[in-house]
């Protein structure tokens, strides 16, 4: 740790930055980091550990606010990777406007010596991922500064998105869909406390966008919006980050109360982003095979060799997630990585498992809602799921309450069976027509849904290619064509 409170690279991967002679900082790599500490503090029943991961907190929230610049509503901050001796000028000849900032934000070349430049950084690829984790810890602690935090970055990062639709792109429509969608979700979470209208029906329009022209009806979710024009034979892949925050930001859209976003939720996180962490890795062969080698794949190819071990990589490569994956295979000779699986999609990985499981069954006032039909022990009821075998969820109460269970948007309401015990009850459902509102439910009650399953098929243009998905209920069963080298599905 280092000055502001933020982590500095090792002298040994500076040296990958030819402009920058000494350990730097990065905040989008500073963002992951205020996001465990974050974590571990909540799930933490350690108190030294607690008093440990607050301190560490703190002090980054301290650095964030030293480091960043504040312009009207705005908070930014500078476009280049501070250096370990890096002090923030006294004097520092900011916009006065929206245009002037948009300017000099276009005015930055990331390629170019950049801790020499001072111009402005474009947030929802760089530093919007700050939002999530500091609307989380005002949350936990009531740090009043890490809100306001929250909120001037979230004005930043929704009047300056960097996407199809604005100038700041040097490569056309190539958005980085990870960075938008974290930042999305932290905009919607900050949008609770200090509400905002605008904010939240921007995350809505854009995460349809996201759905339709990135997305699949699975999960799979594209690294950024279109091919990167420098690689032209390039064929979009899945940065499983991305598909990890696609469904972090539904489930802020639902909470906000777009219910229909849990089914979105559901379908992703039943699909893809449990079904992409491969549990066996099988030979692989690659003959025959054409790959998209770039001159950035060649100089991954020359990392030196202690920087390197190939030894037994199918067996410790099991439990990864997919990053840069196609549809139905972890690895993608075409894609980005050509045959690579991107490092951080593991390590965010359970971050999307953890906000998936949070939310499957949600106490509030009004009683306990369960969400999502996933399996799930948690603290106020268990809940057994049986699709795709058939199209029944069990739950088991472990504290008495009202309870509200969502059904898929697709159930035919007339069909529904619900019985509490061994008794069937009438069907009820409360003011959404979403969820079936069972009423007060003991302690140890197990209460029983059935409902018909829907057999479907989905033909989705994904990547170049055209694939046909079979669904029974909110499951996919199969997939077509079929994954090669270390498939999803089948």
């Amino acid at each position: 740790m280092g000055p502001y409170g933020f982590m500095y690279t090792s002298k040994q991967t500076a040296r990958f930055c030819p402009d920058i002679k000494e350990p730097y900082t990065w905040l989008w790599g500073d963002r992951s980091v205020l996001q465990s500490w974050v974590l571990e503090y909540m799930r933490s029943s350690d108190a030294k550990a607690c008093g440990r991961y607050g301190k560490w907190i703190r002090n980054m929230v301290g650095g964030l606010q030293k480091f960043s610049i504040r312009i009207g509503k705005y908070v930014l901050f500078p476009a280049y990777k501070p250096r370990l001796s890096y002090k923030k000028p006294a004097h520092w000849k900011l916009p006065a406007d929206r245009d002037g900032i948009l300017k000099d934000m276009q005015s930055f070349d990331q390629g170019k010596a950049e801790h020499l430049q001072q111009h402005l950084m474009p947030p929802s690829d760089s530093f919007g991922g700050m939002i999530f984790p500091l609307v989380q810890w005002f949350e936990e602690s009531g740090d009043k500064l890490a809100l306001d935090l929250a909120v001037g970055i979230s004005n930043s990062v929704v009047d300056f998105y960097t996407a199809s639709d604005n100038k700041l792109n040097p490569v056309g429509c190539m958005s980085n869909n990870h960075g938008t969608l974290n930042s999305m979700a932290g905009v919607l979470a900050a949008a609770r406390h200090v509400p905002n209208r605008q904010h939240v029906s921007w995350a809505r329009m854009l995460f349809e966008f996201y759905r339709s022209r990135c997305g699949s009806s699975f999960g799979w979710m594209m690294e950024n919006e279109s091919v990167n024009p420098r690689h032209p034979l390039e064929r979009p892949s899945c940065e499983g980050c991305a598909a990890i925050d696609f469904v972090s930001v539904g489930i802020e859209l639902a909470r906000t109360g777009f219910l229909e976003c849990w089914d979105i939720v559901e379908r992703s996180a039943r699909n893809y982003l449990t079904r992409s962490q491969p549990r066996h890795i099988g030979p692989i062969s690659l003959e025959g095979v054409a790959m998209n080698r770039t001159e950035e794949h060649r100089e991954i190819d020359r990392t030196p060799p202690e920087l390197c071990d190939t030894r037994d990589i199918a067996r410790r490569a099991v439990g990864c997630m997919a990053g840069w994956g196609a549809p139905n295979d972890v690895l993608d000779p075409r894609g980005k990585g050509a045959m690579c699986v991107q490092n951080c999609c593991s390590s965010h990985l359970p971050f999307g498992l953890y906000r998936v499981w949070e939310h499957i069954a949600v106490m509030k006032p009004e009683g306990l809602y369960v969400n999502l039909l996933l399996n799930h022990s948690g603290r106020w009821c268990d809940v057994r799921d049986y699709q795709p075998g058939e199209g029944r969820v069990e739950i088991t109460m472990k504290k008495s309450a009202n309870l509200y269970v969502r059904l898929p948007e697709w159930v035919e309401k007339d069909n529904v069976q619900v019985k509490v015990g061994n008794a069937g009850v009438d069907r009820a459902w409360d003011e959404s027509k979403r969820y079936v509102a069972v009423g007060k439910v003991e302690r140890g009650v197990k209460l029983t849904i059935i409902y018909p399953l829907r057999r479907w098929k989905i033909k989705e243009l994904l990547g170049g290619t055209v694939y046909t998905t079979d669904w029974i209920g909110d499951t996919v069963v199969g997939i077509d064509p079929a994954g090669r080298f270390i498939p999803v599905f089948g």
